[in-house]
């Protein structure tokens, strides 16, 4: 036995004899049951009861209008099994159909299928008579019943799993169920039903599900009530720690008790610091009054231990839980008898399955994570496993993105706690550099490289210059410009760019410039990006790198046609073309392919480029690469804009929209509501233009791409003149005007801008400013393309 799994033991052991939950003071071994013990435990329907209606409207109509007689009500501790069936007892036609013969038996404290008797026979006030059993009693009560009889098992998990008395609770539930008047609910933790009985379930796969985020915050502002200080951020406070409850009803329940005497913000370090501690009531814990309580309960009574214990602690590790926990469970931990472990978990509701993997709520999670560690074992396993997984990603990118997409959070943290503890079994390296071509995991790598960074330091140099470039271009793209520039610069003063220096070097070196080329165009400031390109270039020669010297010139040709140098820019871009032949690079001749369709574009030749954005799309697609794929749908678009062909326009905008989202792309989102609002603007549908606009604004000011935000504010001016909101047109042509001030070198865009305000001016009869605006967009204006 490993010294982990024994130290658990004793931990655990320890625990029942002396913190743990206290069964027998509640049962029928150490007390007389009485009427007046179970009418005690039976709850008041609740009056805070938010996010259910659905299910009980479900429940009702099982039992009413199909005329189906077993309901099984499911799931884990806390999920508000108790509060739904007193809920569907309670509505006007389940008292209708059962009238005063409906029995509420509080199982908790019943242990055995003689308790089980005596209780019903308790609550249905029948008498025991001389020389017969209590059963028999029961039965003919049950069969000389002249109505039907509705029977709820609340909390039937403790009698069901009390020692070895379920073959004797298993043969009385049937025998009651042989009753035909006789129909049934039973709530208990677990993802069926007992017993040999049709049951009909309520919720989805895994049981009853957690609330919904609305109904979640009704609950929380109704079980605060006026004691909840409003603020410019409360709502944000209460929303976030929802989400970290994962919209459990007890958890919510005990953790709004708190805010009645500290505040919001309060609450939410306590939770951060103190996690499942704080979801308690100030009494004698239970399983309605603490969460700790209701988990350690069913640890219990399903008697999770030694290995099984330890997968549970393992699962609590991990925030993604296991997907397709039957396909990698056997790769991720050794030992036999797995899914016998995982079949006792999901029995106890301590983990659910969902899309085919192994789940755990949060307040579970957190709660075995602090009581029950992840041994040290466990830990090098996952990451090893990871590690091959990470290394066995298919080629395809939008296929390796959805395998990543399922465990990221998973692999965020094991990562994180190796690299910190020094203790990695595997290089963290060659993991983080996966994620370099996935936009969406730029924060994940990002949090990763920095770790790096500074905790090995034993790194290698290649290593090391590798990350922090990878660092320059994340942080470029999260809009953190100067530091970018700066890591970049850090990189570049390690080398002397005078001297006579190395291939690597000199690769080094030109990829420096290649990166700064990238913040630069980030920012709209070509100029600036073309000197960084031919630099580049010049390094990328002499360190004999083909591939580098054909992409620096692809983007050569790029910053040309972003400064409407069609011609210079379909000659660069068709010299990389022959260069990425003559190297086989299929992916950049892709993007050539596409950037030509551009040209072709503008330059009116509108069937060329339908051809050559189609196919480059279609490239993109086989690739797996759905950035480039995202784009090409754009470029498409905005074609049928120009064409006027809104419908088709619209159609695969709102496709390139749909991709640039599943990839994190903000740019490519950014331009896409931008596109869409144009449309909309031309189609003179000016509210939904005015919305995608504004958003689209946003959109850009949060990645700092200033000139695109200028953009949008002109097409905000163009669309308020069309309305003839002039002083609102006035204002957001000015406020573009304003910004374009900072990029000098936008002529075009500058110039533009100029005449739509002056258009403007001249609908407010204002003539003078009017033709001064004219006459500063002519200067301007060097080309005209829109």
């Amino acid at each position: 036995m490993s010294r982990n799994l024994l130290m658990q033991k004793i931990s655990h052991r320890l625990y029942l004899l002396l913190d743990g939950p206290s069964f027998k003071a509640n049962t029928l071994s150490s007390q007389k049951l009485t009427p007046d013990k179970i009418a005690s435990a039976v709850p008041a329907v609740p009056t805070i009861f938010k996010g259910r209606e659905k299910l009980v409207e479900q429940g009702v109509n099982i039992l009413c209008q199909q005329a189906l007689r077993f309901l099984a009500i499911l799931g884990a501790g806390g999920i508000g099994k108790t509060s739904l069936a007193l809920h569907i007892i309670n509505s006007d036609l389940v008292s209708s159909k059962f009238g005063g013969r409906c029995y509420f038996i509080p199982c908790e404290l019943l242990e055995d299928a003689d308790s089980l008797v005596q209780g019903l026979m308790h609550v249905m006030e029948l008498t025991m008579q001389d020389n017969q059993s209590k059963q028999k009693i029961l039965f003919d009560h049950l069969q000389a019943a002249h109505g039907d009889v509705l029977i709820v098992f609340d909390n039937f998990e403790t009698p069901w799993n009390h020692d070895d008395s379920r073959d004797d609770v298993k043969n009385l539930l049937e025998k009651i169920a042989h009753h035909e008047k006789v129909s049934l609910i039973v709530t208990m933790r677990g993802p069926n039903g007992p017993g040999d009985i049709s049951w009909e379930r309520l919720g989805d796969e895994s049981g009853i599900p957690t609330l919904l985020p609305v109904p979640a915050k009704e609950a929380f502002k109704a079980f605060v009530g006026k004691n909840l200080q409003s603020s410019d951020n409360s709502d944000f406070q209460i929303d976030s720690l929802l989400y970290q409850l994962e919209y459990v009803p007890l958890a919510i329940k005990l953790s709004a008790q708190h805010v009645k005497r500290v505040p919001l913000k309060a609450l939410i370090k306590m939770w951060e610091k103190n996690k499942t501690s704080i979801l308690t009531e100030p009494t004698k814990p239970g399983r309605l009054t603490s969460v700790s309580f209701s988990i350690e309960l069913s640890i219990k009574l399903f008697r999770i231990e030694g290995r099984t214990l330890e997968l549970l602690s393992a699962i609590s590790f991990l925030p993604d839980g296991i997907p397709f926990w039957v396909e990698y469970l056997d790769q991720i931990f050794s030992g036999e008898g797995l899914s016998f472990n995982v079949s006792m978990l999901l029995d106890s509701s301590l983990i659910y399955g969902q899309n085919g993997g192994l789940k755990m709520l949060a307040p579970v999670r957190e709660h075995i994570h602090l009581k029950y560690p992840i041994g040290k074992v466990d830990i090098d396993q996952l990451e090893m496993f990871y590690a091959q997984l990470l290394r066995n990603l298919p080629d395809n990118e939008m296929e390796a993105q959805a395998i990543i997409q399922l465990h990221i959070n998973n692999i965020e943290k094991i990562y994180k706690a190796q690299i910190s503890s020094g203790h990695a079994k595997t290089s963290c390296i060659p993991a983080v550099k996966v994620f370099k071509g996935f936009s969406r995991f730029h924060s994940v790598s990002m949090d990763l490289i920095d770790l790096i960074l500074q905790k090995n330091k034993n790194i290698q140099k290649d290593d090391e210059v590798d990350l922090k470039l990878m660092r320059a271009f994340r942080l470029q793209w999260m809009g953190k410009f100067q530091d970018a520039e700066t890591q970049v610069v850090s990189v570049k003063e390690c080398l002397n760019e005078e001297e006579n220096i190395s291939k690597s070097e000199a690769d080094i070196l030109g990829r420096c410039f290649a990166t700064l080329q990238q913040i630069y165009h980030a920012q709209a400031q070509y100029e600036k990006a073309i000197n960084m390109n031919l630099q580049a270039q010049n390094y990328f020669k002499q360190s004999e790198n083909q591939w580098a010297q054909a992409n620096s010139m692809y983007w050569l040709g790029n910053f040309y046609y972003m400064q409407a140098r069609d011609k210079e820019a379909s000659e660069i871009i068709s010299e990389a073309q022959w260069l990425f032949h003559q190297i086989g690079d299929e992916l950049g001749l892709a993007e050539c392919l596409h950037r030509l369709g551009d040209i072709y574009q503008v330059q009116g030749r509108y069937d060329e480029a339908i051809d050559m954005l189609s196919d480059a799309q279609k490239q993109f697609e086989n690739f797996g690469d759905q950035l480039r794929a995202a784009a090409c749908l754009q470029s498409l678009g905005d074609l049928y804009r120009m064409q006027e062909k809104y419908d088709e326009a619209t159609e695969l905008i709102l496709k390139a929209q749909k991709q640039s989202e599943e990839i994190g792309a903000k740019q490519g989102i950014a331009w896409c509501l931008l596109t869409l609002g144009c449309i909309y603007m031309n189609q003179a549908q000016y509210d939904k233009a005015v919305d995608m606009l504004s958003n689209a604004q946003m959109q850009y000011q949060g990645i700092g791409r200033i000139v695109d935000v200028a953009w949008c504010h002109q097409y905000l001016g163009r669309t308020y003149r069309l309305q003839e909101q002039y002083e609102q047109a006035k204002e957001a042509f000015t406020e573009a005007l304003e910004l374009f001030k900072g990029f000098p070198v936008e002529k075009y865009y500058i110039g533009y801008t100029l005449l739509e305000f002056g258009y403007l001016l001249f609908d407010m009869e204002d003539f003078a400013e009017a033709r001064n605006a004219n006459r500063e967009a002519k200067r301007a204006i060097e080309v005209k393309r829109i």
